[in-house]
Parts: C-alpha cells; structure tokens; sequence
C-alpha cells in the first residue's frame, strides 16, 4: 500500500502544478476520476469482465460500480446472443 501511496504522489507533485489553474474549483473530482478510471478497468480485467466479482474485489455494490463505469465511459452493456430472452 506504502508502494502505491509513494507513487501516487510522485505523479502528483508532478502533474498538480499545471492542474491547479486550469481545473480550479473541480481538482478533487478529476483527480478522483483519473484515478478511479483504471483502477476499475483493472479490477474488471482481473475480474475477466464479471463485475459482481469486480465489485466484490473493490468492496462496493454492483449496482455503484455500475453507475460509475457509466460515469466514466467505461460501461459496455452486454449483447444478448441470438435467441436468448432479452433481460
């Protein structure tokens, strides 16, 4: 955990200077975002896809990490294949 604190802040010492003026008044939220965007790709290719299981991993509900895959654009709703009843 150490490991990724360290180098979380590595690369924000590096990047927050430019950032703080151009996103004033919203810095919390992108940084979160831009974080949280391939910590949940990660976790859902682990998890082969599956996101009851990503979000068992993560420690939230489903149904959260639903509504934030949406958020970030990450959200591919499944296909059914031909033939199946549509859920």
């Amino acid at each position: 955990m150490d490991e990724l604190e360290q180098a979380l802040g590595k690369a924000l010492q590096a990047v927050l200077p430019s950032m703080i003026d151009a996103e004033r008044g919203r810095l919390y939220h992108v940084v979160i975002a831009q974080l949280e965007r391939p910590l949940l790709g990660a976790v859902l290719a682990r998890a082969r896809g599956n996101q009851l299981e990503a979000a068992r991993i993560l420690g939230i509900n489903r149904n959260t990490l639903r509504k934030r895959l949406r958020t970030l654009g990450l959200f591919e709703p499944r296909v059914a294949a031909a033939g199946s009843p549509k859920n």
